[in-house]
């Protein structure tokens, strides 16, 4: 097999089916009254949506304006800031105890409006960092479809089969998400040394760049989450859906619609980037879900 086929393998199998069986695991680990539980504290939901929906952008547009390197960059930083969260959300929130039905509602309710508002926000970018007379165009059907197919399909088929027999979901639950998460992590660090030509020419600027943006994402929504009056399970999956995003859904945008390569960049050097915030944040939440977890009482 050549590196070549090692690529193609990879990007059209391994890593849509890791996916795939991640959303399997998460719905194998839902029932009905968990989104009930939602639905019925509607807050926390749109709280999050609106969240999603202008404190990123907010950051990202005000770090394009300002620091920068390169117009096309600026453009990147946009795109990337306007995603919504991705779809490994919904796994760190499970991994940090957090609401893993509230997770995936934001997700999926997130990546419906991304449809609608892209085009508008990419507009903007193309036209204010670049001069450029371009409507962008996201091919909404297929768009829709690929969402579809990697989360409601397989959650959905989780859901039922936890439905129909409990027990075997509960079990195959582990087999199937630990499998999958191997298979994903190793594919993002094929995919990360793939791209180590095109990071070094501007590692610097990217990587600090990057890095601010998740940290003021972090501050600012920790803040809000304060003051808003919600669960600790509510405030994680809030948290990590504003980490994590669908950097492969605006790499598409600036490479094969755009049609500018180095409007990639921001995007894949986030991928680390937000997976080491990530990582810090389910780590902190663990470790404070444990120390505020009442002790067993003793006869």
């Amino acid at each position: 097999m050549t590196y070549a086929d090692l690529m193609s393998l990879l990007g059209n199998w391994l890593l849509p089916g890791s996916l795939v069986a991640i959303m399997t695991a998460m719905g194998l680990s839902l029932t009905a009254d968990d989104f009930g539980q939602v639905f019925r504290n509607k807050r926390a939901l749109i709280f999050g949506v609106c969240s999603m929906l202008v404190v990123p952008p907010l950051i990202g547009i005000t770090l394009a304006i300002t620091v920068a390197p390169t117009p096309a960059l600026a453009v990147g930083f946009v795109l990337l800031a306007t995603t919504p969260g991705g779809m490994l959300s919904n796994l760190f929130t499970d991994m940090a105890k957090g609401d893993l039905a509230l997770s995936m509602s934001m997700t999926l309710l997130l990546s419906m409006i991304y449809i609608i508002v892209i085009p508008f926000y990419a507009h903007f970018a193309l036209l204010h960092f670049m001069g450029l007379e371009a409507d962008v165009k996201v091919p909404l059907a297929s768009f829709f479809w690929d969402i579809f197919s990697i989360t409601v399909l397989p959650a959905a088929t989780g859901f039922v089969i936890r439905a129909l027999r409990p027990d075997f979901a509960i079990w195959a639950k582990r087999y199937v998400k630990n499998a999958a998460t191997i298979v994903l992590f190793s594919s993002f660090g094929v995919i990360l040394f793939d791209q180590v030509p095109v990071l070094r020419e501007n590692l610097g600027a990217l990587f600090w760049i990057t890095v601010a943006l998740n940290l003021a994402m972090v501050v600012v929504v920790t803040t809000i989450t304060r003051f808003a009056g919600f669960t600790r399970r509510e405030n994680i999956a809030i948290g990590v859906e504003h980490l994590m995003r669908q950097e492969g859904t605006a790499i598409f945008i600036a490479v094969s619609i755009v049609g500018n390569n180095q409007m990639s960049l921001p995007m894949i050097m986030n991928t680390p980037v937000a997976l080491c915030f990530v990582l810090a944040f389910v780590a902190i939440a663990r470790r404070t879900g444990r120390e505020a977890a009442p002790a067993p009482a003793t006869a």
